[in-house]
């Protein structure tokens, strides 16, 4: 494990109690971790004591934004240690450890073929691949990605325990194609005939989907429920760190993973919550955006459509812009949250990027982000435009969409 930086100061005595005194994992911007409870917060230092009782003191800045939610909620800090500052793209700027990474003698097999995947293990990963596609730089995309939501929401890290998220590279058409039928088969069998035939019909034109993985898989690998599956078809589009399209897919399933399992009657606004957050992810990091998005209409699952942004992949901000200052967008919360695959253009889907660009656009609004992300994992469900508008500090939800707006017109849009 990577070390904060850090003053060992002494021997403290002093037992806290509550939570503030609770053991658990402090952060650096760069990625370095310290087990330790909180001891004081004094201005823009904080002490902490680790587990051989020796009092340790940080800067705040020096903390992720997690442990900075967590030292004013529980250590009587003020807010301004969450909303000075810029966030930063934390994502590149982590250190990570890739000789922690390690191939594994064990194959993943689960749907009938002998050879099945071979396996990278990382800290929270296990990525298989099947073919000729390597696995390296989309373990290391993840593991950034990983870090980002830990830096962002208080309680990831803890969330996420001790198990691995699997991803899976398939490059081998043969296995891919019984990998759809065999996950076709699987979603009948436990009774979800309307999404078995979905599978059915996009398997081949779907470039990453998520899957539900076999009870006996979880126990032995100690994964979660949930694999993300690329279909491999450009293995250049694989072998850069944080690359867009890997960087969408995996950004996408990690905010989805943390907001948990909606419920029915508060799922409005979770495509645009997740859709718009993947894009940013895309677009910040990976410079562009390379993701087109599979729209299934019909009785049948049948109609089949791509969605996709401004046909120039690193302009929308600017085409936006001139879009809405010209009037042709309107920047409105309620329709935008009630939006599904099927009925977006490329307006919208860019209005949707712009919202997760602008809820993550600074300290201030970052927290809040953070703030909410909690709430819908608390209540599950998808906060009211005036939910929205409270939390970002608005006491309208006129005012919450001029402030985005303005972004969008004369913010720090890109």
């Amino acid at each position: 494990m990577k070390k904060l930086a850090a003053c060992v100061c002494g021997v403290v005595c002093l037992v806290l109690s509550g939570q503030s005194a609770e053991m658990r994992i402090w952060t650096s911007r760069k990625g370095g971790t310290l087990e330790a409870s909180l001891r004081a917060v004094h201005g823009d230092t904080v002490a902490l004591v680790n587990k051989d009782s020796k009092e340790i003191k940080l800067k705040t800045e020096d903390l992720s934004l997690a442990d900075r939610q967590h030292l004013v909620e529980f250590g009587g800090a003020d807010e301004s240690i969450i909303t000075g500052g810029k966030p930063g793209l934390v994502e590149k700027e982590v250190k990570i450890d890739t000789s922690t990474f390690k191939r594994l003698e064990d194959v993943l097999a689960f749907m009938g073929n002998e050879d099945g995947f071979e396996l990278l293990e990382t800290p929270h990963f296990l990525v298989g691949t099947a073919g000729k596609v390597k696995p390296q730089a989309i373990a290391e995309t993840a593991e950034r990605l990983w870090y980002g939501m830990a830096f962002v929401h208080m309680n990831f890290r803890q969330d996420w325990g001790d198990k691995r998220m699997l991803i899976l590279l398939v490059e081998d058409r043969s296995i891919y194609d019984a990998l759809g039928k065999w996950y076709a088969n699987h979603l009948k069998t436990i009774g979800q005939q309307e999404a078995s035939l979905e599978v059915t019909n996009t398997w081949e034109k779907t470039g990453s989907t998520s899957i539900l993985v076999p009870d006996e898989v979880i126990a032995k690998h100690n994964i979660f429920d949930r694999a993300v599956v690329f279909n491999v078809m450009e293995a250049d589009k694989f072998k850069k760190v944080l690359a867009p399209f890997p960087t969408h897919s995996i950004a996408g399933r990690l905010l989805g993973k943390q907001t948990g399992n909606i419920s029915s009657f508060g799922a409005e606004g979770y495509f645009a919550l997740l859709t718009g957050h993947a894009y940013f992810k895309e677009i910040s990091l990976g410079g562009k955006s390379e993701t087109q998005l599979l729209a299934v209409d019909g009785t049948d699952r049948d109609e089949i459509s791509s969605k996709a942004g401004f046909e120039d992949g690193t302009s929308w901000a600017r085409t936006l812009r001139s879009m809405v200052r010209a009037g042709k967008v309107p920047v409105k919360l309620q329709p935008m949250l009630q939006w599904q695959s099927s009925e977006l253009t490329p307006e919208k889907l860019v209005l949707i990027y712009s919202f997760a660009s602008y809820m993550q656009s600074d300290s201030k609004r970052l927290g809040a982000f953070a703030k909410m992300i909690r709430r819908i994992e608390s209540s599950k469900q998808i906060p009211s435009p005036e939910e929205f508008a409270r939390i970002f500090g608005f006491e309208t939800v006129e005012a919450f969409e001029n402030d985005w707006a303005t972004f969008i017109k004369e913010g720090d849009f890109r």
